[in-house]
């Protein structure tokens, strides 16, 4: 849920940003306008659709980086939207200005408006195409994708505006819509064909959504270093990456890499991160342990003296084959007859490691003491370790020697 309201957020924030750059970049070129239109060859009409849409493309790319940035780093920064923006915009929006008015005034007789739309797919798809070269992990064939749908669903709008309003209105509001739906579609396409996501929750509430790919997602206090900036850690403190289908965690001070599944999550700073995945292939080798990111030393897990789970004011021992019933966490629901919700069992044959296996109907929470949360769904194991506390639906447990 979260990263669907967050994945909502982001696709309006990326559309208002594109309308608002397209009506920019459309503003700066009405005085202009007239040449265009009086064009009495198809050299004449490429060359002054070059320009237009030239600034018009810079205008949208500037706006939707502008937008992406606000996005991540909750300030506008408009100096980086600049940089990467608005030069590749201009130069990606002239090109593709030039081909779609090559082949409308080339191929098409100047009246085809089926042919002026698949004219503005065609500039949305290399407009999208340049920007997935600046947002981490959109990936070409998204952006062009997603693009391409936003520049067919905007030209429809500029044709509907451009017969139902005076010249100069139509054009604003026709290349605002175009750049609306192209911001819209690149995040749609993200949204609906990526395969590993981040999802990070800030303690005040806010929320914000990142796909995880070959290039790394990272986290820190420096911004020039880092994509997420989290105050009071190191400059560059963690990094994610796909990593032959698994979503790998690399803790940048130590060097710890722990390889996650869909629903762990790590927590840095004043975020929790809840690492998501669709159909991520099963990993060739054997599946790596999680190991724990911090700059302190892991606990001592193996059993060296006795657990024992400490439930409200009740303490009870944790050994080899130990059930917990309902009558012990009455929060939970067995799917067995017998009522056992839970079973200790070691995990070693030396007995020196025990784990806590979920035998109930819902997922448990576990928070070690670095602060790393897990998710022990239904007939998987939490390893028991000394401060790890549990959550068992409306009731807590703390893993505790006595």
């Amino acid at each position: 849920m979260k990263r669907n309201l967050s994945a909502i957020k982001k696709a309006l924030q990326f559309g208002i940003s594109g309308a608002v750059g397209g009506f920019a970049g459309n503003l700066i070129t009405e005085p202009f306008m007239q040449r265009l239109n009086n064009s009495t060859s198809v050299f004449d009409s490429v060359l002054s659709t070059t320009r237009w849409f030239g600034l018009v493309g810079g205008g949208i790319a500037t706006a939707i980086m502008l937008g992406y940035y606000y996005y991540i780093k909750g300030k506008p920064q408009i100096k980086q939207a600049l940089k990467n923006g608005g030069l590749f915009g201009l130069i990606t929006g002239a090109i593709s200005g030039a081909i779609a008015e090559g082949i409308f005034s080339g191929i098409g007789d100047g009246e085809n408006e089926i042919l002026r739309v698949i004219c503005w797919g065609i500039a949305g798809s290399l407009l999208g195409l340049g920007l997935s070269k600046r947002i981490p992990n959109l990936g070409l064939l998204r952006g062009a994708g997603g693009g391409g749908v936003g520049g067919l669903l905007g030209g429809c709008l500029f044709i509907l505006f451009a017969y139902n309003l005076s010249g100069v209105a139509g054009r604003l509001a026709g290349c605002a819509a175009i750049g609306f739906w192209i911001g819209i579609m690149l995040v749609v396409a993200e949204t609906l064909f990526n395969k590993a996501w981040l999802v990070i929750s800030y303690d005040n509430g806010a929320n914000r959504t990142l796909t995880v790919g070959a290039e790394p997602v990272t986290f820190g206090s420096d911004e020039n270093l880092s994509i997420i900036y989290i105050p009071g850690v190191s400059p560059l403190a963690m990094r994610f990456q796909l990593e032959a289908g698994q979503i790998a965690c690399e803790n940048v001070d130590s060097g710890a890499v722990s390889y996650l599944r869909s629903g762990d999550q790590k927590r840095i700073g004043n975020c929790t991160i809840t690492v998501g995945n669709s159909d991520l292939p099963a990993a060739s080798s054997p599946p790596v342990s999680q190991t724990i990111i911090s700059h302190k030393s892991p606990a001592d897990s193996s059993n060296n003296g006795q657990f024992f789970l400490k439930l409200g004011s009740r303490v009870m021992p944790l050994t080899a084959g130990t059930q917990l019933l309902t009558s012990d966490i009455p929060s939970l629901t067995a799917t067995a007859s017998n009522g056992v919700v839970a079973l200790v069992n070691s995990r070693s044959k030396d007995q020196l490691s025990l784990g806590l296996t979920n035998l109930g109907d819902r997922t448990w929470w576990a928070t070690d003491i670095q602060g790393d949360i897990k998710m022990i769904e239904p007939e998987s194991t939490l390893t028991l370790a000394l401060g790890t506390k549990i959550e068992f639906g409306e009731i807590e447990g703390e893993i505790v020697r006595s």
